[in-house]
Parts: C-alpha cells; structure tokens; sequence
C-alpha cells in the first residue's frame, strides 16, 4: 500500500505568513513558511495541491490535500501527472484525495510576474510592463536565507528595477526549496512550487507570468519544472499561470540591450550573486552580449572584453543549441567574430554527435535520481525525521 502525504497550514498570527506542514503517513514529516514582504496570502487547497503534487509523484506517494481545491484544477492535475510520470521510468500518477470548491476572488486585480533578475524574467518585464503592476521575486531558492548579504542583494536589486518600471516588488522568503531538496531537485520542483506561491496571491493577482527559459521550437520537447504543458495547467480561469517569453536567448538579450535598467541589473551567475564573469553562464551570456551590442560595456559583468572559452559554448539541450545557432547567426552579421563562429560550429558538431542518446541518458539519470530521493525517504522514515545535509 503506497505511503500518503499530507499537506495542510499550520497557525500563523501575521497574514502575510503561511506555514505549512507536510505529513508522512499522518506523522509529522516537513515543514516549510513563505512569508511576503508586501499583499496578505490567500491560504488555500490550491496552493497546497501544486506544492505537494511533484513530490507526491517522485516518492510515489498518495495526496491528501486538507483544504478544499478548485474542482477544475483537481481535474487539470491529471494531465500533468500523466506528463511528469511520463519523463521518468518508475514514475506514476498518484491518487489524490482533496474536497472541492470553485474558487472565488476579488474585483480589481492585478498583473504579476515572477522575476529573479536573470534574462528570461528581465526580457519578460521589458515586454510585458505595460501590462505588470507588480513582480515577484523569491528569497530562498538559488540564493539561501542564510546568506542575509547576497539575499538582502537580490532584494535590492528588485526594488530597483521595480521603482524604475513603475511596478510594486514583492520579495518573498521561503525555505520551501530547502524542506524538499532531499527529496525533489529544484530543477524538476520549481515550476509547481512556483505555481505553489502563485495561488497564495491570489487575492492581489489576477494572473501570474512565469518567464520560459525554452524557446517556441522546443517547448515541449524538453522535460523541465516549468513547461507549457504544467503552468497553465495549474492555474485555475480567474487565477491564470502564463508562460511568457519562448523566445531564443539571443533575442532576449538583444532586446534588453534596450532597457538600460534592466541590463545593469541583469543577474546570471551560476553562483547566484553579482555576476563573477567566469562561471560559464557568465561568460556565454557576457559573449552574446558583446557581438549583439558592438562591443559596448556592460554594466552588470566586470569591466574588459569577456574571453572566448568553448566550454562556455558547450551545449546540453536542444534549446541551447537553437540559442547558439541564433548567436552564431549574430556574430557572422556582426563580422570580425570567425574564432567564435568556429567555436559554436564545434560545440554543436559536438552537441549532434551524441544527441541520439540523450533521451535514453535522460531516462537513466531520472530512473537514479528517483531511486535515490525514494531510498532516503525510506531511510528518513526509519530513522526519524530528515537528517540535515
């Protein structure tokens, strides 16, 4: 008989504060908050769903949502089941047990979008601002609430470019990623965790934007965390998820070079602060910046010419090779960039050679990495509640 979480809120005195409590078999398992910096939260059955329904499937766990959950969410849920369980071998649809509601909420409503600073959100505010009136941006995730400096950074960062597009910021801590990544990557969690969050909004939203970091080609070949066949899916008609901006990277960074706030506070550092200019995600991005802009400065990376490093260039899925292939395109219209032209023919010579088997190597990373969350949540269970790593 397969083991049963259960999700529910525990007291909180501040409204814009949630605790909520995950329970293993009706034992006391996890247990995470998501505190807002601005708008009361709307505790509710549908922000719980979205949050337990990926580790439900990856632990291979029934569902058991205490607080009542629209009924058309409850129905869309099982095309997002079939789809995740589909990506991974030993995955499955669970049973969820949940009472129904149709979900109301309040007249005048705003228009929000999740935004980290990084170039699918920035790209997504530049084209979008005259729909936004506010942005969210989470505390907690790539960055810990332990390291208050880079937090209080990022935090900055968003009030900034929220003063300048005239739009609220929202800063929201949480250690929800913290709770589960025991159990669930926040590569495969994030799209519903933030959908998650998006549903505790969802008396200041009316719809919510998620910015795609895919482009229209490759949308749906690609298993992700955020993929058009989920966010929309965990929305509800009056409390809409969007995913925005399927775009190419190099289209994006092409239209931020026309945003001058945003470019100076772009942020894309694999260590989640102030750009190093050395990290990989650094310098590809630093190096489509600067055959899209001529060579100009950029604000937000260290001041120089950005080196050519074909690890930089490497490429792991089809949708970065349609980003490369789109910057090579730039840099043959630019002139003068024959190295790197050469270097992005290699890397997708490289990219194409073994492509064939990056299903199957998909499967079999999925197929260890399940085995694993399952096995530590077999050992937890036996010993207590989650060791801290």
């Amino acid at each position: 008989m397969p083991h049963q979480i259960t999700l529910r809120y525990e007291p909180s005195r501040d409204p814009r504060e949630v605790r909520i409590a995950f329970l293993l078999n009706r034992r006391p398992w996890l247990g995470c908050f998501v505190r807002s910096s601005g708008p009361p939260l709307r505790p509710c059955g549908e922000a719980l769903l979205c949050m337990g329904l990926l580790p439900a499937i990856e632990l291979a766990c029934d569902l058991r949502i205490e607080e009542p959950v629209d009924r058309t969410l409850l129905a869309a849920v099982d095309d997002v089941q079939r789809m995740v369980a589909g990506w991974t071998p030993g995955c499955h649809p669970v049973r969820i047990v949940a009472p129904t509601r149709d979900a109301k909420y309040p007249n005048g409503r705003g228009h929000g979008l999740f935004f980290s600073g990084g170039v699918d959100s920035s790209y997504s505010l530049a084209v979008n601002r005259n729909q936004l009136d506010g942005i969210v941006t989470l505390l907690g995730c790539d960055i810990s609430l332990a390291d208050r400096e880079t937090a209080d950074w990022l935090a900055g960062l968003s009030r900034r470019v929220a003063m300048a597009m005239g739009v609220e910021s929202i800063i929201v801590e949480t250690d929800l990623p913290e709770q589960m990544h025991r159990y669930l990557g926040w590569i495969e969690y994030h799209g519903s965790a933030l959908a998650g969050i998006r549903h505790l909004f969802g008396d200041r939203f009316a719809s919510m934007r998620v910015a795609a970091s895919v482009d229209e080609a490759t949308k749906w070949s690609l298993p992700w965390g955020s993929h058009p066949g989920i966010d929309p899916r965990l929305g509800t008609a009056d409390a809409t998820i969007l995913l925005d901006g399927l775009v190419t990277r190099p289209e994006k960074l092409a239209r931020l070079l026309a945003e001058p706030v945003l470019l100076e506070n772009l942020r894309v550092c694999y260590h989640g602060g102030p750009n190093c200019g050395k990290c990989s995600k650094c310098l590809s991005t630093w190096v489509c910046l600067d055959v899209l802009g001529g060579g100009q400065p950029v604000p937000s990376f260290p001041p120089g010419r950005p080196p050519l490093n074909p690890a930089a260039l490497a490429i792991p899925d089809t949708s970065v090779r349609n980003d490369r292939l789109g910057l090579r395109a730039e840099a043959i219209r630019a002139g003068g960039h024959e190295t790197l032209v050469a270097m992005i023919d290699a890397a997708v010579a490289a990219f194409d050679l073994r492509r064939p088997t990056l299903a199957e190597r998909y499967q079999l990373k999925g197929l260890m990495r399940v085995a694993r969350h399952r096995w530590r949540l077999a050992r937890d269970r036996r010993f207590g509640r989650p060791p801290r790593d």
